[in-house]
Formats: C-alpha cells, sequence, structure tokens
C-alpha cells in the first residue's frame, strides 16, 4: 500500500509548513535584527532572507517525506510528530515574517514609555506602514522579546489604544502563545499517532484514514487555540487599561485592515485565526 504514501505526505507536508505562520520573525543573535520581508527588496536579497527564516519548517518537511517512504511504519508515524515538535520549538525564532522593522525615535519611544512604562518588551516600529494599517505584531521569542507596531499606529492611535495594543502583543510574549498554540498541534497528533500505531502496524486504507483524520483534528484545535489565544491578549489589555480602550482600538482595526476576520459561512469561521472584531469586543461586556 505504499501508494497511501503520497496523498499523506503531502498532508504531512501541509501540517509542518503549516508552522511558519505562527506570528514570529527571524531574530538573528546579535547586536542587528534581520526581519524577512515582504517589501520592494533586491531579489537575491530577498530570496536568501526567505530561505533563511523558511529553513526549519523546509527541512523538518523534506524529512518527514524521506521517513514517509524510507522508515517502517511506526518510525515514520513517530518521527514526523518528533519533527513537528522541533519546528514548533524554533518557530518563534525562525519563523517567517514579512515586515521590516526599525528602532523606535526618540518621540516614539517617550510616547511608548509614558503610555506602558512597565512592558517587558522591546518596541520596534514596522516601517512601511505609515498610511495603515493600525496593528501590532508579536515578534520573537522566547530568547528575546520584541513587540511589533505599524507607524501608523504609533502616529495616531490615541495613547489609550497604544497602550492596549502594546498590552495586548506583550501577553502574546509572557504567557508564550507561540509554543502553546503549536503544542496545542504536537498533543493532538501524539495522541493520534499513538491510536494508529496501538491499532495498526503497517500503511494500509484505515490507517491511512486515521492519520487523516488526526490532521484534520489537528488543523481545527490549533485554529480554535490560536482564537482562544487572542480572547486571552484582549483580557490582559483590559486589565492593563480598560474595556474601553480595548473595544475603541478593535474597531480602529476593523476600520483598516481585514486581517483575519473570518466572514461568510461557519466552516471558514472554523478555520479563521483571530476571532471577528466583534466577537472579541462582545466578549469582554461591550
Amino acid at each position: 500500500m505504499r501508494h497511501l504514501a503520497t496523498p499523506l505526505a503531502v498532508a504531512i507536508v501541509v501540517v509542518v509548513l503549516y508552522q511558519r505562520i505562527l506570528d514570529s520573525a527571524y531574530l538573528e543573535f546579535g547586536t542587528v535584527p534581520r526581519y524577512p520581508t515582504r517589501g520592494h527588496l533586491p531579489s537575491p536579497r530577498a530570496i536568501s532572507r526567505r530561505a533563511l527564516a523558511n529553513a526549519v519548517p523546509a527541512t523538518t518537511s523534506v524529512a518527514a517525506v524521506v521517513l514517509v517512504f524510507t522508515a517502517p511504519f511506526r518510525v515514520w508515524v513517530w518521527g514526523v510528530v518528533g519533527l513537528l515538535a522541533v519546528t514548533v520549538a524554533l518557530s518563534p525564532v525562525l519563523a517567517v515574517f514579512h515586515y521590516d522593522v526599525r528602532p523606535l525615535t526618540p518621540a516614539e519611544a517617550e510616547t511608548v514609555q509614558t503610555v506602558i512604562p512597565a512592558l517587558d518588551c522591546e518596541v520596534l516600529a514596522v516601517t512601511g506602514t505609515r498610511n495603515g494599517p493600525v496593528n501590532g505584531y508579536a515578534i520573537g521569542g522566547p530568547f528575546r522579546d520584541v513587540v511589533g507596531v505599524s507607524e501608523f499606529a504609533l502616529a495616531t492611535l490615541p495613547p489609550a489604544q497604544l497602550a492596549a495594543l502594546l498590552a495586548h502583543e506583550a501577553c502574546h510574549h509572557r504567557e508564550r502563545h507561540v509554543l502553546v498554540r503549536g503544542g496545542v498541534s504536537v498533543v493532538v497528533l501524539a495522541v493520534g499517532a499513538a491510536v494508529t500505531t496501538t491499532l495498526f502496524d503497517a500503511l494500509v486504507p484505515l490507517s491511512t484514514l486515521s492519520l487523516l483524520v488526526t490532521i484534520a483534528v489537528e488543523r481545527v484545535a490549533a485554529y480554535g487555540a490560536m482564537r482562544w489565544l487572542e480572547y486571552r491578549a484582549d483580557a490582559a489589555a483590559v486589565q492593563h487599561t480598560s474595556a474601553h480602550a480595548v473595544a475603541s482600538l478593535l474597531t480602529s482595526l476593523g476600520a483598516t485592515t481585514d486581517v483575519d476576520q473570518p466572514e461568510g459561512s461557519w466552516l471558514l469561521q472554523l478555520f479563521s485565526t483571530h476571532p471577528a472584531y466583534a466577537d472579541r469586543i462582545a466578549r469582554f461586556g461591550q
């Protein structure tokens, strides 16, 4: 039944590569951080940066496919789970992040220090965003926690909303949400691997179905964890600022960007990484 390995290998690659979109950046250890970008970089530079940032998921994906086609059934099933764990552990350092950043100007740094003086993260400005959107990003971790803030947000947000944005992103770092989300994937796949390798000792139609069901459950669980962690970060922002500040921030986000907003059928909402802004506002009583 080796022909069953092809669709299964494709599904595994999708799962492993998916980890690269966890909202983290590649941070080079040293004095000057380097970030992959989708901006107008010279082609060789853009290609090299993206290749470096994707090194871990690409390598683990290739290794997973090799295991599927060459190793004994139980070995490759557990090997793929282990490779996913490696990807999850390293994704905060090496995952793709599609923005360039710069240090804050003295005026911006003073504004940040004024609105939220106890922030335990480094704050950098995301360049090329002077005309929008209002947004913030949890970048890096766990060795270096960085909050990226769009230049538009730094220039236009009222102090309370800027504080809410910073507190939200800092919560993602403080509670290690990237690792939590990846951990959910690893746990679900490990349970599925345990069940499958207990019931089957070879790749047959039923064991293939069992693994594909495991992958489907992992996707749903991972998306659900992402949405739940967004609510957690919103709650932290409310604690540090106010419900009104967070609600007004989410309203501003909704007015300037359509990123990750689930629209349409329940199925599309099930596979959204973020809850709808209206749902997030309703969550804390606004």
